[in-house]
């Protein structure tokens, strides 16, 4: 199946959704999806099309154990690789000023076949600038640390306890 450019990540970020109604439910977190401001493109009177106004910040914002969270969904279903450069520059500005102020701020990436990452912000930003500097443009997945792997259920709470010890 082939998804839109726009539509790339939309599965993956409706199953985080609904995680986070979970999380939510049973007072866990309250993390919730950062709307896309979209400006409809008319003809003739009727809506034909659609372009972003405005671009969001991440994908997902809230709190978790009293920290802000902060983290953008990257899906990649046509390789094992994902390229430093899908995180947008003004993405990019966000997280790191979010991780700089305290916030617990990663990239959570889905590769094919059902495997998830949640990868910390210092990590994916180690990356861009090795990129910046010549070194390699994407990391495969195999060379993602186990202790980042979401299980299937995508139940990534237990992976930010881990991975951002501060929390709780």
């Amino acid at each position: 199946m082939r998804y839109a450019h726009a539509n790339r990540g939309k599965a993956f970020e409706e199953s985080i959704i609904m995680v986070n109604e979970i999380y939510k439910a049973r007072g866990k977190a309250i993390i919730t999806k950062v709307p896309t401001e979209w400006i409809p493109i008319r003809q003739g009177g009727k809506i034909v099309s659609a372009k972003v106004e405005n671009k969001s910040i991440v994908d997902f914002l809230g709190s978790y154990k009293g920290q802000s969270i902060a983290f953008d969904a990257k899906e990649c279903l046509s390789s094992d690789r994902i390229r430093w450069a899908e995180l947008k520059e003004h993405q990019q500005e966000f997280l790191d000023r979010h991780d700089k102020t305290g916030g617990i701020s990663f990239v959570f990436v889905s590769f094919k076949g059902g495997r998830y990452f949640a990868v910390p912000w210092k990590v994916w930003e180690y990356g861009l600038d090795e990129w910046q500097a010549g070194g390699a443009a994407s990391i495969h997945s195999k060379d993602f640390s186990p202790e980042w792997k979401v299980p299937q259920s995508l139940d990534y709470l237990p992976v930010v306890d881990r991975l951002f010890r501060k929390v709780g």
